[in-house]
């Protein structure tokens, strides 16, 4: 397992510095929608990076202190965020 935390903090950190990057173009790009969800988008995207903090210090914290599924969720805590973000600014766009 701890190759796997090792992994992940690895991927994380540089998640968290990509994810900043796929913010601001997702508030540029949410900036100009003219949906009512629009700020739910907005908060969805500056909350990317903010995932990836919380996977790489929460699996490490639950692998010590927690169940292995609590580390195992942790660890895929960022990419289902990330699935269901750009699920739902593609279905923004189809709305549009």
């Amino acid at each position: 397992m701890l190759i796997v935390l090792i992994i992940n903090t690895i991927v994380c950190v540089l998640g968290a510095l990509g994810g900043v990057v796929i913010a601001s173009g997702s508030v540029i790009s949410i900036a100009d929608m003219n949906v009512a969800w629009a700020g739910w988008l907005l908060v969805g995207a500056l909350l990317i990076p903010v995932m990836f903090v919380v996977s790489g210090v929460g699996a490490w914290l639950a692998h010590w202190f927690g169940p292995a599924s609590l580390t195992i969720g942790l660890v895929a805590l960022p990419w289902v965020y990330g699935l269901l973000f750009v699920a739902a600014m593609l279905m923004t766009f189809k709305a549009m």
